[in-house]
């Protein structure tokens, strides 16, 4: 009699964070282990807390001096990579492939923009000032380069209190010259025509920065950092 083959159940490999909430049945912020189109691991950043509902992949995070250089003044289109073995809060960057992989999960249907995400507090967002949500359905060119303005209903904004929902923004990336972001200009003249009081000229937010306000918080100060998240609603 033949002997009986045994076959190796090798367990599921996360790629995002959703995943890693299914999977391991955990709820705490952190640095998980995700596993890209190569299957190889790496680690991220995972949210879970300060979005009820939401579970958050962080995909770049750069202080204002980083921001503001021309090596990340690109779209997410661009493959610039930087820290991925070593994720931080000032200078990192996932490869495009890896962002593309965690976009392409079922689970990952939104993105969103925040100021001075704090990894040491329990929910990393005292709230949601300074702060961007749309699903990549009213947005579908996150991951390349648009070179123009697009009008996306977005889910939720709130830049320095003033805040709107469901409301048409215009969104301006560029491959070699623009981060994906919004002019404040644009937005009070163009699409859903939200007016932020105490704006300055062509005042940049989440993203470019060749024109800043120190009362936005991801501009604040040279520290201040700008966080962008890949995610999606999760179902424990």
């Amino acid at each position: 009699m033949l002997p009986i083959a045994r076959l190796a159940v090798i367990p599921p490999r996360p790629t995002t964070c959703a995943a890693v909430r299914s999977l391991n049945k955990v709820s705490n912020n952190g640095y998980y282990s995700l596993y890209d189109s190569t299957n190889k691991p790496y680690l991220a950043f995972c949210d879970f807390q300060s979005d009820p509902g939401f579970s958050w992949t962080l995909i770049e995070s750069l202080s204002l001096n980083y921001a503001r250089s021309s090596t990340f003044r690109k779209s997410f289109g661009m493959n610039i990579p930087s820290n991925e073995c070593t994720p931080n809060w000032s200078n990192y960057r996932l490869s495009r492939a890896r962002m593309t992989a965690i976009k392409n999960a079922a689970s990952s249907t939104h993105f969103r923009a925040t100021c001075n995400f704090n990894a040491d507090s329990e929910k990393g967002l005292q709230d949601r000032r300074d702060y961007l949500r749309a699903s990549f359905c009213a947005y579908d060119y996150f991951l390349t380069s648009r070179n123009s303005w697009t009008c996306a209903v977005v889910d939720y904004i709130n830049i320095r209190g003033t805040s709107c929902s469901k409301c048409s923004i215009p969104l301006y990336s560029h491959s070699s010259s623009y981060h994906l972001f919004i002019d404040l200009g644009d937005a009070k003249s163009r699409c859903g025509r939200f007016d932020v009081p105490n704006a300055v000229s062509s005042e940049d937010v989440f993203g470019s920065y060749y024109n800043i306000n120190n009362l936005f918080s991801c501009t604040a100060s040279v520290s201040s950092t700008t966080n962008w998240w890949i995610g999606g609603v999760y179902v424990d």
